[in-house]
């Protein structure tokens, strides 16, 4: 039987892989998100290694899976949400697709969608 934190592992890996599905991103994309080599993104996507808890990885996937949440209940729909990730924001001073390549800029793009859910 899988200890908890292993099936939430593997959980949070199945839903970041997913989310970027969902959103057009590549696994070099990715792997920028999560701050790793595009071969533990390989892994990550094909079941072979799971993120750990605590970890910088751990940390970026979920605020990339909360990014995903947040935009595709403002967007409606994901072909609306990769609109929206690959258009120039002003209020972001960039494209947020360019903006989640580093952790500051995924904070920055999960905490704009967090002030503009709290408008709605």
């Amino acid at each position: 039987m899988e200890s908890a934190s292993s099936a939430e592992s593997a959980v949070l890996g199945k839903a970041f892989i997913r989310a970027g599905e969902g959103l057009g991103l590549d696994d070099a994309e990715l792997s920028a998100v999560l701050g790793e080599q595009f071969s533990t993104e390989l892994r990550l996507r094909h079941g072979h290694e799971l993120l750990q808890p605590g970890t910088e990885a751990w940390g970026r996937a979920l605020l990339f899976v909360q990014l995903y949440q947040s935009l595709l209940a403002l967007a409606g729909t994901e072909q609306n949400a990769k609109i929206w990730l690959n258009s120039k924001n002003r209020g972001l001073s960039g494209r947020p697709r360019d903006l989640i390549a580093c952790r500051t800029g995924l904070e920055q793009v999960v905490q704009n969608l967090a002030a503009t859910r709290s408008l709605i």
